[in-house]
């Protein structure tokens, strides 16, 4: 479900390009120290979003370097990164939620390489389980329930409960530590994590339509132009939690994520290039 919150890099600065990359860096390197070197396949620029906004948010220490990457061995230069106690957190979310993720696609199917990953994770979200116990409890919670909504019935179908127990879920997340913020980042929470269900269904709209896996936009009989409207409005709904925030340091960065961003996916399924 993840791999939508991104940076539209055509609408940065350099400087801006540079400090996400050190953010995604930092974010790299705490997987790297709390979880083991293979942990670092748990990496997604989406909870890199997370670590802009909470150090926008509470403006905590950061901790900066230049490290050479395994990920981009010699004679590349030294990478620079920056991390703060955020990132430790988003380092273990990272973890628990691939775990899980990768729970869903052995479900699923269980290929090899699932299975395979699920083999590698299994002690490292033993690991973030210890550090974030309520955190796992949800996830496991919510995506239980995820699957249950999923496999329903017909006559039970409810097209938006899935994205609605996703959001619920990533309210929780985002609102664990977040003190007098606690109940905005857990409203930017639940609607960022609807629309990340529901783009991910729609992004996913052709293949779930040829194999028969579930999808409520598939279910609904969706066009293009519906699913774009739909994500339009709850694109909105994510907007205005975001807006309310006193957010001054990276704004221009984290607005080109979720304001452009994050519908990239969809425009490259779904939209035709304009002719020339």
């Amino acid at each position: 479900m993840f791999g939508f919150v991104v940076a539209d890099a055509d609408a940065l600065s350099d400087d801006e390009k540079a400090r996400y990359q050190e953010v995604y860096c930092g974010l790299c390197l705490a997987l790297r120290d709390r979880y083991g070197q293979r942990s670092r396949a748990c990496l997604t620029y989406d909870l890199t979003f997370f670590v802009l906004l909470c150090a926008s948010l509470h403006e905590p220490e950061e901790t900066r370097g230049k490290s050479h990457c395994v990920m981009h061995p010699a004679p590349a230069a030294p990478r620079a990164w920056a991390r703060s106690t955020w990132t430790d957190y988003a380092a273990d979310l990272s973890v628990a939620l691939a775990y899980h993720k990768v729970l869903d696609d052995v479900a699923d199917g269980g290929s090899l390489g699932a299975r395979a990953a699920e083999r590698l994770l299994t002690g490292a979200y033993g690991r973030a389980a210890e550090r974030i116990p309520e955190a796992c409890a949800a996830i496991e919670m919510s995506m239980a329930a995820i699957r249950a909504i999923e496999s329903a019935p017909d006559d039970a179908f409810d097209p938006d409960a899935a994205a609605r127990e996703f959001g619920a879920l990533l309210g929780r997340l985002f609102a664990y530590g977040q003190g007098f913020w606690a109940d905005a980042m857990g409203e930017l929470g639940r609607a960022l994590g609807r629309f990340i269900y529901l783009m991910d269904a729609a992004v996913d709209f052709r293949d779930d339509e040829r194999s028969g896996s579930y999808n409520p936009f598939v279910a609904l009989g969706s066009d293009p132009e519906a699913m774009g409207a739909t994500l339009a409005l709850t694109a909105a709904e994510t907007a205005a939690p975001y807006e309310r925030l006193p957010l001054v340091r990276d704004k221009h960065l984290m607005d080109s994520i979720l304001y452009s961003g994050v519908w990239a996916q969809f425009n490259k399924e779904h939209r035709a290039p304009p002719t020339q």
